[in-house]
């Protein structure tokens, strides 16, 4: 793996992400924000933040691995949401989103909570580094 993902000491326990993400070779390959859009542009689960979450999943998945990699290669992730209440009372649910595509593979990943997104049904939308061998 041309990364490492690390949780130093002195740092809060890490839960469903690491702290940092030591990136040591390959190519990197950086994704857009992807955003709960099929592939004719329409937005999925319009209210529905578990269903929003799960499409970006497979858009973050369909993206990677357009470039010649896989979902396990992401070393950092951003997560933009406009409800962090949504996520939150989700969790099991989103978990369960994420495990589809990323297993237990937690890259660094921090979640900001935005006033509004591109298009105004949107949830939430991801962005990510990958670091492909």
């Amino acid at each position: 793996m041309p990364f490492e993902l690390l949780n130093p000491a002195g740092l809060e326990k890490a839960v469903g992400y690491s702290h940092v993400a030591k990136i040591s070779g390959g190519k990197i390959v950086c994704v857009a924000g992807q955003a709960p859009l099929d592939s004719n542009g329409s937005v999925v689960g319009k209210g529905d933040f578990v269903a929003q979450f799960r499409q970006v999943m497979q858009n973050l998945k369909l993206a990677v691995e357009g470039a010649g990699g896989r979902a396990n290669q992401f070393a950092v992730l951003t997560m933009y949401v406009t409800d962090v209440q949504a996520y939150l009372s989700n969790r099991k649910a989103v978990g369960a989103a994420y495990y589809e595509v990323f297993g237990k593979h937690f890259p660094a990943i921090t979640m900001v909570e935005v006033k509004g997104l591109y298009h105004p049904d949107c949830m939430v939308e991801i962005s990510g580094v990958a670091v492909i061998d």
